[in-house]
């Protein structure tokens, strides 16, 4: 029996993977291309070829309400221009004297800083609360040194 003996030839092989992989990765490109071109006119023709009659009638809505009524809105930009606000008062921010996000750092404790406690209440305290009134507890709180431990007190 005869056997052969000759040399694999590694070139072409090599020659054919490579091609092979070349077409793979142009046909992959070319498909993706493709079907991404279609997915995208698809979407245009479903979504953004529609026009959008809802927005165009809030549009309109807005407008009408807006130029109509008892004083037109370009009528009071003009005289809020001309004399301005007319003794109303003036619109500042202001402290904010809500503890409610301060609740959530019940891990890392630290002293409630006096301008953001609450104001103390004008009735005597009743036996729910402490013995101290909070205005004296926050008093002695910012009074410690800040390593000694003191914590404000905690309001419901």
């Amino acid at each position: 029996m005869a056997t052969d003996t000759t040399d694999p030839k590694v070139g072409l092989i090599f020659r054919i993977a490579v091609l092979a992989i070349g077409t793979l990765v142009v046909i992959h490109a070319v498909t993706t291309t493709y079907f991404d071109r279609m997915a995208r006119a698809e979407v245009y023709r479903k979504v953004g070829s529609t026009p959008p009659e809802a927005l165009w009638s809030l549009r309109a809505d807005e407008k009408q309400r807006l130029t109509s009524g008892s004083m037109p809105i370009d009528k009071s930009m003009q005289m809020l221009a001309a004399k301005g606000r007319m003794g109303a008062p003036e619109i500042a921010p202001s402290v904010s004297k809500d503890v409610a996000p301060l609740q959530g750092w019940a891990r890392m404790p630290a002293e409630v800083p006096p301008t953001m406690m609450p104001p103390a209440p004008s009735s005597a305290p009743s036996a729910a609360t402490s013995a101290a009134p909070p205005a004296a507890a926050s008093a002695s709180s910012s009074a410690a040194p800040a390593g000694s431990g003191s914590k404000a007190p905690r309001h419901p």
